[in-house]
């Protein structure tokens, strides 16, 4: 039969192991570098590298394809349609209630601090840097100055110095606060106290935003071009000659904005536009609002930002010592240039490259003003004031008056934005109970109250199958080639033997496994994966074997002896999350591939075995990819049994948390929550 076993000699537990050493299995392990092609712990890192770098081919190749202005258009509405609905549909805007909260007055420059509600009550605080009246006259052009990942945000003095700039040289430039940055942070106490800033509150905040089809960076967008609508309403401020530059975080969001609003017309993004494939093989995936869903499998790359907007003036500013490689910024430049080249517009496209480290230093903030001078003010002539004029103080840009957004009366953060958002989603949606395999509601689902309960979703049957295989990824069960099984090693048992083997279905992946065989049998064969590896599940294998049960366990990809990483997700202890941001790159899900790990998996052992279906038992983290597994194909799993469930994604949304981000899946929200899955898991029973 074609799923029938190979046998290895020489591998797995030693032939001479006595009973004593032999008694846990999980001391042996399976693979090796030669049967994994390499380190085992960076198999799934390999594998997704892989197709990292044929998603880069295709970008080129779309790139290179590009030979006329009307191909042109057509391929930057395509890729803009793409990147807004990974982004999410933005809010209606509302009024900005802007308020002018103070003004600071400098021989080159004035500061007005702005504090204004890009949603209802969802404050972002800015400051204006105008040009000085007696040197300039208004109206004049208006810069964009996003900021990079600094906890003073608007209040550090590298950023304000690019302001000064061009305040200096007759051009107004707004820099604003991102969430969790200034006086933005989200989670503040009643006493103004706080933790979670920066890059930990913006990943905090992606893990919520994914599972509604959201991303950190579909708030921070939506920020800037409510920063933009304000800067294009005042009456000093010329509409039609409009720019943005940030470095680092600030460069992503110019980069981003340039994509996205059409009344930017010149942009100059600093370290950050590099290869993203070359970023993740580096220093491993950036945080969450700079990785957007599925945007290298539909031809996104940081150049391709860029190629939205063209022939719009662009500068990319570099660093060649920057952790962003230098190599990866120069093939952009060379992508934009070569379109630029064939449709005639290549003096519009320039690099401007600084011999240090990552940061927005003098030549890169001269470099991007100088680019913003040359195309909004039509002159080459521009003023450099003393490096020694910064802006001003901390303090005294301060906008609100207890330096906390959050501490202003009725104040909104990003987590109530998502809990309203969620709310919606289950206004829609029909109460579901959920039982354990016992017919009782498991302990943890009490104790966490309503968020588990009262978000069953109006889909059933046929519907949430398809709901569940589209937002995981999961294919049919007929499309998954059959798994190729070799025993590797075996041992007895009192009641019978247990064999290593290794089981692949797909190249480049082996799945290390154990098989208990009882010699007598009863009962339904057993599928076994714990979200800490096969070792986690040894106890549980044995009893049931004892007790006459097959047991296959399965170390699902990327648990157990394939649990790694090259990079860590900045200083994250989750081994599998980077990888995990990587496969969101490509629009997929580790939920979704170890799903289908489970039905390869569990097809294999239903065949093995001569039965009709098969248990599937779960813990930890398994129990995502099992319920979806077992929702995808009903027939195959006709038993389900969880253990040691994580939180269900109504309870992220509705706690702020900072959830795996390998048990995420981006949208499912809108369709189904975990416990949705489990209760027509327990409904089929």
């Amino acid at each position: 039969m074609v799923c029938a076993l190979l046998l290895a000699h020489g591998m797995g537990i030693p032939s001479g192991a006595d009973e004593d050493r032999a008694s846990d299995v999980s001391q042996f392990p399976i693979l090796n570098e030669q049967i994994a092609g390499g380190p085992v712990h960076l198999m799934l890192h390999r594998w997704l590298m892989g197709q990292m770098k044929q998603a880069d081919q295709k970008i080129e190749a779309s790139a290179a394809a590009i030979n006329s202005m009307e191909s042109l258009r057509a391929w930057q509405q395509d890729t803009r349609n793409r990147f807004l609905q990974a982004l999410g549909a933005f809010p209606e805007r509302t009024p900005l209630n802007p308020v002018v909260t103070g003004t600071i007055t400098r021989d080159l420059y004035r500061v007005e601090k702005i504090l204004f509600e890009s949603r209802p009550k969802h404050y972002v605080t800015a400051a204006l840097f105008l040009p000085a009246a007696d040197k300039f006259a208004p109206p004049y052009p208006g810069i964009l100055i996003p900021c990079g990942h600094s906890l003073q945000g608007k209040g550090i003095d590298t950023y304000q110095r690019g302001a000064v700039l061009a305040a200096a040289n007759g051009m107004a430039a707004m820099i604003y606060d991102p969430i969790d940055q200034g006086e933005r942070i989200q989670t503040v106490d009643a006493d103004g106290k706080f933790s979670l800033t920066g890059v930990a509150g913006h990943n905090r905040v992606g893990a919520g935003a994914i599972l509604l089809g959201w991303n950190t960076a579909s708030f921070r967008v939506w920020d800037g071009m409510r920063a933009l609508d304000y800067l294009t309403s005042r009456s000093d401020i010329d509409p039609k000659r409009i720019g943005c530059m940030g470095n680092s975080g600030g460069g992503t969001l110019t980069a981003f904005l340039t994509a996205l609003d059409d009344r930017i017309q010149v942009s100059a993004p600093s370290c950050y536009i590099t290869s993203l494939t070359q970023v993740c093989e580096s220093i491993g995936p950036q945080d969450a609002e700079q990785n957007i869903f599925g945007q290298m499998a539909f031809g996104m790359d940081h150049a391709e930002f860029l190629l939205m907007r063209v022939p719009a003036p662009i500068c990319i500013c570099a660093a060649r010592k920057d952790f962003f490689p230098i190599e990866g910024a120069r093939n952009a430049f060379n992508r934009l240039s070569s379109v630029g080249k064939r449709l005639g517009f290549e003096e519009r496209i320039t690099m401007v490259e600084n011999d240090g480290p990552h940061g927005w230093a003098e030549p890169l903030r001269l470099g991007a003003n100088r680019w913003m001078n040359r195309w909004m003010r039509d002159t080459e002539d521009f003023f450099v004031p003393p490096e020694t004029e910064m802006g001003i103080s901390e303090q005294e840009i301060l906008v609100t008056e207890r330096g906390q957004v959050m501490l202003l009366p009725g104040a909104r953060s990003v987590y109530d934005l998502m809990r309203d958002e969620w709310s919606r989603l289950k206004n829609h949606r029909q109460p579901v109970s959920v039982s354990d395999a016992d017919g009782n509601k498991p302990a943890e689902d009490t104790a966490a109250g309503d968020s588990n309960t009262a978000a069953g979703s109006q889909l059933s049957g046929e519907k949430l199958r398809t709901a569940v295989r589209n937002r995981a990824g999961i294919r049919l069960l007929a499309q998954i080639p059959n798994a190729e099984v070799i025993v590797r090693g075996e041992i007895s048992r009192p009641w019978g033997r247990i064999r290593q083997m290794t089981l692949q279905w797909r190249e480049g992946l082996i799945l290390p496994s154990l098989l208990y065989e009882p010699g007598s049998k009863t009962g339904l064969p057993v599928l076994l994966a714990h979200g800490d590896g096969k070792s986690a599940a040894t106890d549980q294998a044995e009893q049931l074997a004892a007790q006459g049960r097959v047991v296959l366990s399965v170390d699902l990809t990327g648990f157990g002896e394939m649990q790694g990483a090259a990079k860590e997700f900045y200083g994250s202890p989750v081994k599998d999350e980077p990888a995990a941001v990587v496969a969101y790159l490509l629009g997929q899900s580790l939920t979704g591939l170890r799903a289908e790990d489970l039905l390869a998996a569990g097809r294999w052992l239903s065949r093995e075995q001569s039965a009709q279906s098969v248990q599937l038992s779960a813990a930890g983290w398994a129990v995502t990819p099992a319920l979806h597994a077992a929702v995808a194909e009903p027939e195959l799993f006709t038993s389900v049994t969880l253990s040691e469930r994580p939180m269900t994604w109504g309870q992220v949304i509705k706690e702020g948390a900072r959830h795996r981000y390998s048990d995420l899946v981006h949208g499912a929200l809108q369709d189904y929550d975990l416990s949705d899955l489990e209760a027509a898991v327990h409904e089929r029973r």
